[in-house]
């Protein structure tokens, strides 16, 4: 942000030294005043409402330079690790042949797979995201974000980290119906309009059987950015 405000003064102060002339046959002083009063602003005008969208939509590369721009309705797929520590359970108890995590993993089951949806809401000052899962498909209800921190990658592989809250529906006694859980998501390498990366939850902690899955954030047609952003 600082390196922001020092090129946008330094713009503003070239603007005004060379229209000098034309701002005082207008009555104003090309003076220190006049450059401050412009970056104040400019700065009000793009960081404060949100202008700084279409800007952004304009300039496209502005998503990979700053930060891109992640309002709007995202499609949220689950990988989940449960259908194994369901399966280690059923072993256990002798409801299912022994299995050995340790050994070849294409004998243990799929990952369970969800649809979910995500809404964020962006400005300079906070990130808030909702998801839900639309189509009430497998045991999730909803995942209340906590805490959202927005974090810059390498090479324009920019991300979210966030702690959330979610709600299942559970008939086990043993199972926790709702628990919380940190996620950790950065842009793909190869498309600006999907963001991948994984969470894990303190679901059913005390019994040494925490879930995690995989996670793909895929943006809605609707919001797509170009390839350049």
């Amino acid at each position: 942000m600082v390196a922001i405000i020092a090129w946008l003064t330094l713009m503003v102060v070239l603007g005004v030294n060379s229209s000098r002339a034309l701002l005082e046959g207008i009555g104003l002083t090309a003076g220190l005043s006049l450059t401050v009063a412009i970056v104040q602003f400019i700065f009000m005008l793009v960081f404060i409402t949100p202008a700084w969208r279409t800007i952004w939509r304009w300039v496209p590369k502005l998503n990979e330079w700053i930060y891109p721009d992640l309002n709007g309705d995202w499609d949220v797929e689950l990988k989940s690790n449960f259908p194994r520590i369901d399966a280690l359970l059923k072993s256990a108890k002798g409801d299912a042949p022994p299995l050995d995590f340790r050994g070849n993993e294409s004998l243990l089951p799929e990952f369970g797979t969800y649809k979910m949806r995500a809404r964020i809401r962006q400005s300079w000052a906070e990130i808030e995201m909702e998801l839900w899962n639309p189509a009430a498909t497998g045991p999730i209800n909803e995942s209340k974000t906590l805490i959202v921190e927005p974090f810059r990658g390498k090479g324009g592989r920019h991300g979210l980290a966030y702690v959330f809250e979610q709600a299942n529906e559970t008939d086990v006694v043993s199972d926790d119906s709702k628990f919380r859980g940190a996620a950790w998501i950065e842009r793909d390498r190869d498309d600006v309009n999907v963001f991948c990366g994984r969470m894990w939850t303190d679901r059913m902690w005390r019994l040494g059987m925490n879930t995690a899955a995989d996670l793909r954030f895929t943006r809605q047609p609707s919001k797509r950015l170009s390839r350049r952003g």
